[in-house]
């Protein structure tokens, strides 16, 4: 089916550390080794800076941790407890998602390119907030992230989403939103100026489908629905060409060619759930749920091949494990797996191949913050957090060796924040989209 349009462009915490000498409200925390509030690095690219949170209620806080330094830089009240955190399309910023008082707050984590160098300076919160009822899906790609909120089907509350880039958080605010016609668990996929977002038939269902949305300004407009059905669609991502979205008997595959899109199904046997892409990765890979399966999936040729993610790996009942999370590297040679006994299973993403696995957290908690997985956009390196321990784990992915960083409290969320290598301006899709495999109640 073709659905025309007129494209418009538009665009851790050391062990040493004591927390509470960490208490600043108001981004002045100076930095290690000076008092001047911008450290500049004008020749090499910055590891970059984590930012995780503590969950406390009417206490809870973000964290910034230097990589370099290995030090903590600052950390800043939140209004409610986090419930995730992601990177911006292009790292400056962390969006910080508080789904359980419909709130979403910003931390600039200071690290950023200006002309020819990367400046370092003072993390600092934006003074701006999103509301709406409960935020969850969040996606990014190229230079532009979308934010889903489900809404809620019980007080007439409708589901939206909200376009931002980097440019627009710097001036302080989002580039469009809009409003759909019910409330459901869902999402919104960004593509330069267009918008893929979930539709259901009435409020409180199940999405089946997609809608297409073209940025006009400050305001969209509906270009209608794809015509190929997605039952149950859950999860999606994109590379240069293509958009998948997992459905409760397949892939829904939409390609943009010019001013329309071209949308069909791929059959799979399980439902699809999350869906996990790299603008320089052709196939898609996805997971079913229940059962964690994975399915490489060709948008071009229109197959779905399993594959073999797990090398034998069960939990203590003898079960095949499951993902808690996943997401390729900053370069997309390697698709990484978080699963169910803590272990990061590597696999390459020329071949599917598994590359190794290498055991990271001692125990996974059956309640509380999930382990989540964040990976750098200037190095080959992955980080988990492991609320158990507590701590953050770094990964390096060539050598795959583990470093802990020991926390006083176990984190919610993990995003990573920096300056990628010059030619990563897109490759930072899924790592970022922490999707939970569980459907919400609306």
């Amino acid at each position: 089916m073709k659905r025309s349009f007129s494209p418009t462009g538009a665009a851790l915490l050391a062990a040493s550390v004591l927390l509470a000498a960490c208490n600043n409200d108001t981004g002045s925390t100076p930095l290690p080794g000076g008092e001047d509030e911008h450290d500049h690095d004008h020749g090499a690219e910055s590891a970059g800076r984590l930012v995780f949170t503590h969950a406390d209620g009417s206490n809870s806080r973000v964290y910034v941790h230097d990589l370099e330094s290995r030090s903590t830089l600052a950390d800043f009240a939140l209004v409610h407890p986090a419930t995730a955190v992601h990177s911006s399309p292009e790292h400056r910023y962390a969006v910080i998602v508080q789904r359980d008082n419909d709130q979403v707050e910003f931390l600039d984590g200071g690290v950023y390119r200006h002309d020819d160098h990367v400046d370092e300076g003072d993390p600092a919160m934006l003074p701006f907030t999103l509301s709406g009822v409960r935020p969850t899906h969040y996606r990014s790609h190229g230079e532009q992230a979308a934010l889903f909120f489900d809404g809620d089907s019980a007080s007439a509350a409708l589901s939206q989403f909200h376009l931002f880039s980097d440019e627009s958080l710097e001036s302080g605010g989002t580039l469009a939103h809009q409003t759909l016609d019910t409330a459901h668990h869902g999402i919104a996929e960004p593509l330069d100026g267009v918008v893929l977002a979930s539709h259901a038939a009435a409020s409180g269902d199940a999405p089946d489908g997609i809608s297409v949305f073209e940025l006009h300004g400050d305001h969209f407009h509906n270009e209608g629905e794809l015509a190929t059905a997605c039952p149950g669609l859950h999860g999606g991502a994109s590379n240069g060409t293509f958009s998948v979205f997992g459905c409760d008997d397949g892939a829904l595959v939409a390609e943009l060619h010019g001013d329309h899109f071209d949308d069909a199904k791929i059959a799979v046997a399980e439902r699809l759930a999350t869906v996990v892409g790299h603008p320089d990765v052709a196939e898609f890979a996805a997971f079913s749920y229940p059962g964690g399966n994975l399915y490489a999936l060709d948008p071009e040729a229109g197959t779905a091949t399993q594959v073999d993610w797990r090398d034998g790996a069960v939990d203590g009942d003898g079960d095949p494990v499951s993902a808690l999370a996943r997401g390729f590297d900053g370069h997309g040679e390697h698709l990484l797996i978080l699963d169910s006994n803590g272990d990061l299973h590597v696999l390459e993403s020329s071949d599917w191949s598994h590359r190794g696995s290498i055991a990271v957290l001692d125990s996974v908690p059956a309640s509380g913050p999930a382990p989540a997985l964040a990976v750098s956009a200037a190095g080959d390196q992955a980080f988990v957090s492991d609320p158990a321990a507590p701590a953050i784990h770094i990964i390096d992915l060539e050598a795959l060796s583990l470093e802990a960083v020991p926390l006083a409290f176990p984190p919610t969320g993990l995003a990573w924040t920096g300056v990628g290598e010059a030619h990563d301006h897109d490759g930072h899709d899924d790592h970022d989209d922490h999707d939970d495999d569980h459907d919400h109640d609306h």
